[in-house]
């Protein structure tokens, strides 16, 4: 032990020396503010990595989500996301091969071809740097999910999801204030605001209230999931309200509860006739306000879906123009000319455009060919979603925690079909989602641990026996 102390002390002393050299001859980048944020940052990554299980994931989705809202510091997380995000990658692969819990999958081998060939339609994109960039970035996402966060979750599952309840509604709450309290479009557009209320808040509060412990925890999550129902039907946004309808009646109906799922249809009718007989006027604008957002979207002279067809169109012509290997993974150019520097690297308005729905827009960047492993990808999702449901219905037991996971993973597969973040890394919804997809994947109980019920499916169930990890009561 007394030779390893002078080594010790002589550590100190270079360190010391080092900082006194920066004060000395470096003073003044102390008073640059990017300097000190840079700082500021790498302290916070330090800090995070310190206690990486516990802490790193939410610092990654609110590094995420703060760089797509109109916020203070917007610019500074916009870059800074992907610092936080390859930090992630880097040290959750490392921690996890140094004490794996769980082997890699299909779906871990399925995702490491899709950035295959997401590398590979970078090489024939017109936007080599760029497109490159962006299949990294998918590289990234795809290493995190598949070790940072397994270990965020594998073996702390209930700290894990009572914090995620705990943000949820936080979010809910704190959306609500600045929309309704200080006029502050925090998520820049409807659309947005549906997506995040829809594929993000609703699922999980829905799962968390039917499992609260208490009437006190049973009316704040309600109170929190009606606030966040009543901010998708502000947005208008189409994709959020069909994602919520349908989260909704799948929930109910495989975990057999057909009571609570007429109920809630009655609250709505009731809540519907209270309005419509104190100011009909009001309701009546309001039915045809609702019926051109959601089956129209303002392009009621286009028939039903007209505001998608024109983006649908671009989109299938690009695929014919670029059949094999799409455009380039990211990239959609738009044939206007973005000069020699700008737009090599980052996306702007002459190499990204509106597609109408994620699914096309994958087909575009990779083409017929390369879409393969993401057809892959999806239907192993897909697969793993069924499993859930499957699982909810044999035991009517709302308190898996798979359950939460598989309901976003729902939202998110019908929210896709309608906007263009699922394959977008750079989207919060997109990082969230493959999180969730990478977890679902260890969640699901073994079928043989499943119990063996035969009952009437027309009677609602008192709890079953449990099984697997849940949701535990105290």
């Amino acid at each position: 032990m007394s030779s390893i102390k002078p080594i010790h002390w002589i550590t100190v002393g270079l360190g010391l020396c080092v900082i006194v050299y920066i004060l000395h001859y470096h003073l003044q980048y102390f008073g640059n503010v990017s300097f000190l944020g840079g700082i500021l940052m790498l302290e916070i990554l330090i800090a995070s990595v310190w206690k990486y299980s516990q802490r790193f994931l939410p610092l990654l989705m609110i590094a995420f989500l703060w760089a797509s809202m109109t916020v203070p510091l917007q610019s500074a997380w916009t870059s800074g996301r992907w610092g936080v995000l390859m930090v992630g990658a880097g040290v959750g692969f490392i921690a996890w091969t140094r004490n794996p819990r769980s082997t890699f999958g299909s779906l871990h081998l399925i995702a490491f071809f899709c950035v295959c060939a997401a590398f590979v339609s970078a090489t024939v994109s017109q936007y080599v740097e760029m497109a490159t960039l962006k299949a990294l970035s998918l590289l990234l996402l795809f290493l995190y999910c598949g070790s940072g966060a397994r270990l965020a979750m594998l073996g702390r599952e209930r700290q894990f999801f009572n914090g995620l309840l705990w943000a949820t509604e936080g979010l809910v709450y704190v959306t609500a204030i600045c929309y309704f309290v200080f006029g502050a479009n925090i998520w820049g557009n409807p659309n947005s605001l549906g997506a995040a209320m829809a594929v993000g808040a609703f699922p999980v509060l829905l799962w968390g209230w039917r499992n609260s412990d208490g009437p006190i925890e049973n009316l704040r999550r309600l109170i929190a999931l009606l606030v966040c129902a009543y901010l998708i039907r502000f947005s208008m946004a189409r994709a959020g309200m069909v994602a919520a309808l349908v989260v909704t009646t799948v929930f109910c109906l495989c975990l057999r509860q057909y009571k609570l799922l007429v109920k809630m249809a009655a609250v709505v009718l009731f809540f519907v006739a209270i309005s419509g007989m104190l100011a009909p006027e009001t309701l009546s604008d309001q039915i045809s306000q609702l019926e051109d957002a959601f089956l129209y979207k303002g392009h009621k002279q286009d028939g039903l879906l007209g505001s998608r067809k024109s983006p649908w169109e671009n989109s299938i012509a690009s695929i014919k123009e670029h059949p094999m290997f799409g455009t380039g993974y990211g990239t959609s150019p738009t044939g206007e000319d973005p000069g020699f520097t700008f737009g090599t690297t980052s996306s702007s308005a002459e190499t990204e455009r509106e597609h109408g729905s994620s699914y096309v827009t994958i087909a575009e960047w990779v083409g017929l060919v390369g879409v393969l492993p993401f057809i892959a990808l999806l239907g192993l999702t897909l697969l793993n979603l069924r499993r859930a449901c499957s699982t909810m219905l044999k035991t009517a037991d709302p308190s898996h925690y798979s359950i939460p996971l598989a309901m976003v993973m729902l939202a998110g597969l019908v929210h896709a079909n309608f906007e263009d973040w699922l394959f977008a890394v750079g989207s919060y919804l997109s990082v969230l989602f493959w999180i969730f997809a990478f977890l679902l994947a260890d969640a699901l109980p073994a079928a043989d641990s499943l119990p063996v019920r035969r009952v009437n499916p027309l009677r609602v169930l008192s709890r079953p026996v449990s099984f697997g990890p849940v949701a535990s009561k105290q």
